[in-house]
């Protein structure tokens, strides 16, 4: 019953684009911003053929080179403005993304629906995507890793016309590289569209806040019957009987019959398949890890769709099938172990499955010698729908510049690709190469280390719908000639079941990719992203692998340093508090730190750790007390800070990109971190370090901060046993053009000690 409930929105939808003209619908079946966002509350939608197809509108270079940025539709009639997009109606636009403007400098953004003289909404990009103005909220619409986003839904029945402001040149003179995408939805002629309106009614602010609650929660309601087997003889696999739809399926391993140095290799040695309706042939054939999101390693972080909570990788997109589904576990170069195999179904009518396709997965990976072929994500024939894909990327170039490479979707009998993007990132819903990982409801990055990438994005409202063919791919970087390993998953719905595209699957031409020089050195990178992703387990489990394959490079102190950090994170799974075996250590820096985290678990001092990769101070109430300034080595100190209220201040000169300061500073429970709310200004006068200095008039520094820290060129960072203190904190860097002078940099932050 719950599927027939939450398809009544769709059904009104389909009937209202279908049946428009002949007299039939009503006002209530008008395409709303609530029957859209209801859509994006509810899962099914992935399943469904009648959704309408997607045309991406961006700001690729029309030579087929890389200026992806300024390529605007034409000027607007006002000086100064362009023209994005100029959309016929009926239709609706599911998603826009920019970046290229500069933060902290207001770009304008107008709206002109169903032909009007006048904008309907105006605004800075930073107020109507920055995630704070209703309704563009998070995480529906957000800046996040260096671009902005929404996913708030924008019907118009005649038209919509997109305009911005080209943008001031910053102090050199140079002009602001805007790069857009803008995804349009067409509905069939006389569809009856209630356009955007602007305050949004009541009823469509309560549909987006329904679709804020699901995305934030990050689980999907539960639907259907549990049913659980135990696999222990894997050639039986696990048969479902329908019609019905599977909305979860769990795969919970025996870890403790499986050594511990493998538990991250059998995400790729083992294989996942899916048949429907006795087919003869596989319609899902993947690796377990990437079918759950968890390609290279297990992180206990998920979206919507997939991931890992706890022992348990999951994936929860809706598979409808009429009579039966089978899926079966294969092992390769791992001997098999028993799995726990839960579903999630819901058995239904055929009727309810009329209008749903079959879940396929499949997956492709590209070797670096492929230099000069793009990488595959899809190439299936049939009538369907592709929905999205996840991505792993190891370059071997010593950079990020493979992700400089667009995607292109072709379907049917386009000769030219339908579908042209700005950048890998960019396609995911990032820029600039990333900030850090994240893992967002249909979007994310669970992976970001010098110099691979792992990235996903599920098309939950701007799919490619497909009768006959569609080829995805991605530039292996601009003009093909990037050296890196490509790994994707597709994700796509098809009319009829059909044989996977998948392809290169042996098991050791899967195992995860690696490079022998950077990993070492990219090691805190890689323990801080668990902090990030909040996986104390997966940061412990990471780094006894670390001591297995890479103790013999680490210098006495180093290894001294890591066997401190992995014993605290022992302690915060459960295990004894280790800091006073530290306190005699032979090594000064080892005694140090765990003096330190003495006195803070006492509430004695507050530890402090700055870095930084130019000269820096620390000033707390105008007293100096901190200085840092190499790029690969943090400095730490136990600072006295009764509770009450004091005052923050960071001082630095002019440094060439990359340059960042990062502070965290914590007493027991209690923490404070640098982030976008500190204020700046260059070269102020007057006794800027105390208290009572009056920095009323500096702006905030905004945006989310640096990439990392660190940042190319600089990888190795000095291992500490400070838990969840950098990993925290934001990279601080100004966020408006530096005067020709040049001169320092403050930052200030009130904050309140407990």
């Amino acid at each position: 019953m719950k599927i027939r409930q939450s398809w009544r929105f769709l059904i009104g939808f389909g009937w209202a684009a279908v049946c428009a003209g002949c007299g039939g619908p009503s006002v209530e079946d008008a395409v709303t911003v609530a029957s859209l966002a209801a859509r994006l509350a509810d899962p099914m939608t992935l399943a469904r053929l009648d959704q309408p197809d997607t045309r991406l509108h961006s700001s690729y270079d029309r030579t087929g080179g890389n200026e992806d940025y300024g390529n605007f539709l034409r000027d607007s009639e006002t000086p100064g403005w362009k023209v994005l997009v100029d959309l016929k109606g009926p239709g609706y636009v599911s998603r826009m993304w920019f970046t290229g403007a500069r933060e902290g400098v207001p770009h304008r953004f107008r709206f002109y629906f169903d032909g009007e003289a006048s904008p309907r909404l105006e605004g800075a990009i930073q107020e109507l995507f920055g995630g704070h103005m209703e309704p563009f909220l998070a995480p529906l619409a957000e800046y996040n890793n260096y671009c902005w986003y929404s996913f708030v839904p924008m019907p118009y029945a005649q038209g919509l016309r997109i305009e911005c402001e080209a943008g001031a040149p910053d102090a050199d003179g140079g002009q602001p590289k805007l790069y857009f995408q803008v995804s349009e939805s067409r509905l069939p002629r006389r569809t009856l569209v209630d356009t955007f309106a602007w305050p949004l009614p009541e009823r469509d602010l309560r549909g987006l806040e329904q679709v804020r609650q699901v995305w934030a929660r990050k689980r999907l309601p539960p639907a259907g019957e549990r049913v659980e087997t135990v696999l222990a003889d894997w050639t039986a696999g696990f048969r479902l009987e329908g019609p019905a739809v599977v909305h979860r399926l769990e795969f919970e391993p025996e870890w403790s019959q499986i050594p511990e140095e493998l538990r991250n290799d059998i995400l790729r040695d083992w294989m996942v398949s899916i048949r429907y309706d006795g087919a003869a042939e596989d319609s899902v054939r993947v690796p377990l890890g990437d079918f759950c999101g968890m390609p290279w390693f297990r992180i206990r972080t998920q979206s919507l769709f997939f991931g890992m909570e706890r022992d348990t990788l999951f994936s929860a997109f809706p598979m409808p099938f009429h009579h039966s589904m089978t899926v079966r576990l294969e092992a390769g170069r791992i001997p098999s172990v028993p799995v726990t195999l839960r579903a999630w179904v819901e058995k239904t009518d055929e009727d309810a499955l009329k209008p749903l396709g079959y879940f396929h997965s499949g997956w492709w990976r590209s070797m670096p010698n492929d230099v000069g072929r793009p990488h595959p994500i899809l190439r299936v024939k049939g009538n369907g729908k592709f929905v999205g894909c996840l991505v792993s990327v190891c370059a071997l170039d010593g950079s990020y510049w493979v992700l400089e490479g667009d995607e292109s979707i072709r379907k049917d009998a386009e000769k030219t690709p339908g579908w042209l993007g700005t950048g890998l990132e960019d396609y995911f819903n990032g820029g600039w190469y990333y900030q850090n990982v994240m893992a967002g409801p249909s979007h994310g990055l669970f992976v970001k280390e010098p110099f691979r990438t792992v990235q996903y994005r599920v098309h939950w409202m701007d799919p490619s719908r497909f009768r006959q063919s569609l080829d995805m791919e991605f530039e292996r970087g601009p003009e093909q000639l990037n050296r890196a390993y490509f790994e994707s998953v597709s994700w796509y719905y098809l009319s009829v079941p059909q044989k996977a595209d998948t392809v290169g699957l042996r098991a050791d031409y899967r195992t995860r990719p690696r490079d022998n020089r950077l990993e070492p050195m990219s090691l805190m990178t890689a323990l801080w992203n668990f902090e990030r992703l909040a996986d104390d387990r997966g940061e412990h489990d990471e780094l006894l692998l670390r001591f297995r394959r890479e103790a013999s490079q680490w210098t006495p102190v180093d290894r001294r340093m890591l066997e401190f950090r992995l014993a605290l994170l022992e302690e915060k799974l459960g295990g004894p508090d280790p800091v006073a075996r530290f306190l005699e250590d032979e090594n000064e820096a080892v005694r140090f730190a765990a003096e330190a985290l003495r006195r803070e678990r006492a509430g004695e001092t507050a530890t402090a750790v700055l870095y930084a990769n130019m000269p820096a101070r620390l000033f707390v109430d105008g007293r100096e007390v901190l200085q840092a300034g190499h790029p690969e080595q943090p400095v730490a100190e136990s600072i006295a800070l009764p509770p009450g209220r004091h005052t923050l201040v960071l001082a630095a000169g002019r440094q060439a990109y990359p340059d960042w300061i990062q502070l965290a500073l914590r007493k027991q429970e209690w923490m404070a971190v640098t982030d976008s709310t500190w204020t700046f200004a260059f070269n102020p006068q007057g006794s800027w370090e105390r208290p009572d200095y009056d920095d009323s008039a500096w702006p905030e520094v905004g945006g989310t901060g640096v990439k990392g820290p660190p940042e190319e060129p600089y990888i190795w960072v000095q291992p500490d046993p400070f838990l969840g203190m950098l990993s925290k904190a934001s990279g601080l860097r100004p966020s408006r053009d530096w005067p020709r002078t040049g001169g320092f940099v403050v930052y200030r932050k009130t904050i309140d000690v407990p």
